[in-house]
């Protein structure tokens, strides 16, 4: 859980504006909501040295430092400074490239959380997927981890409450990584209608992965089915698969319709859709998934 503190001889935005900017915090970072503490110190005069803030009146951009599991890999750190320096630029109106963020990670067995003192278990919110797997006492390589997985793009979405029906109009970019793509990437993609994505279900905290059967949405009227018999995101490994159509690409950035992932959505794969791939046969489906999809897309 991110500690982030904001220093300004400015007064506070205010509780409600603090509470909406750590709620977007721990969305962003798939975390759940009140796992995001975050103040505002206002600085007496005479009490600080920074030249942009002598002598200035309204507005000012203010300092931040920011405190988090040393788990956190670079992309999502990075991630959450520019969704700080872009909520407080709007929040404060003031220019974005006047507000100064710094990360300070705090090391395993040094951060104590709710009388436990922190030490990275498999499957921690924090890791990232292109972290190193650990074992309840901290020794790296959990049996048969895959631990060189690592996002190639994120999902871009005014989508970013998790509801389950109405994903057919939301229009999304996914944004391909620029430090390791170039635009040769998807030469030729925007040739294909359709795309195929392999996304991870971020908001999914571990404790609440579904391992046996349950009742597909929690509906009794639903038979209950394993969870290798339902496509509900609080699955084993919290992997997505999902096709949504093409609109166009823009060198990195791939503009979509139909794809159901919430904003901020990790992506691990994209290949475009081939209709040989689809089933040869007749597709068989019980008559729940009709009830369920119907209002899907």
């Amino acid at each position: 859980m991110p500690v982030i503190r904001l220093f300004s001889p400015a007064p506070s935005p205010g509780a409600a504006a603090l509470e909406k900017l750590s709620d977007d915090v721990t969305t962003l970072l798939g975390l759940d909501r009140g796992q995001c503490w975050l103040w505002w110190q206002r600085l007496e005069p005479g009490s600080f040295h920074r030249p942009e803030w002598n002598g200035s009146e309204g507005a000012t951009a203010p300092v931040g430092l920011v405190v988090c599991k040393e788990s956190y890999d670079r992309d999502r750190v990075g991630r959450l400074l520019r969704l700080l320096q872009e909520r407080l630029a709007g929040l404060l109106r003031v220019p974005a490239e006047d507000i100064y963020l710094a990360v300070q990670r705090a090391p395993a067995g040094e951060l104590l959380v709710r009388d436990e003192v922190w030490t990275p278990r498999t499957g921690d919110a924090g890791s990232g997927l292109g972290a190193t797997a650990t074992t309840e006492t901290g020794a790296a390589g959990a049996a048969g981890a895959i631990t060189d997985v690592v996002p190639v793009a994120y999902v871009h979405s005014d989508r970013r409450e998790i509801v389950d029906d109405d994903w057919g109009p939301v229009a999304s970019v996914i944004r391909l990584d620029a430090d390791r793509f170039g635009t040769d990437a998807v030469l030729g993609l925007d040739s294909f209608s359709h795309l195929e994505v392999v996304f991870r279900f971020h908001r999914v905290p571990p404790h609440k992965v579904q391992e046996g059967a349950r009742h597909p949405r929690n509906n009794p009227e639903w038979p209950s089915a394993g969870i290798f018999a339902q496509r509900g995101k609080n699955r084993p490994n919290r992997l997505g698969v999902s096709r949504c159509r093409l609109l166009r690409t823009d060198g990195l950035d791939l503009h979509v319709m139909g794809l159901d992932a919430v904003d901020g959505t990790p992506v691990l794969d994209i290949k475009p859709y081939l209709r040989q791939f689809g089933p040869r046969e007749e597709v068989v489906q019980p008559d729940w998934v009709d009830d369920l999809m119907r209002d899907y897309y």
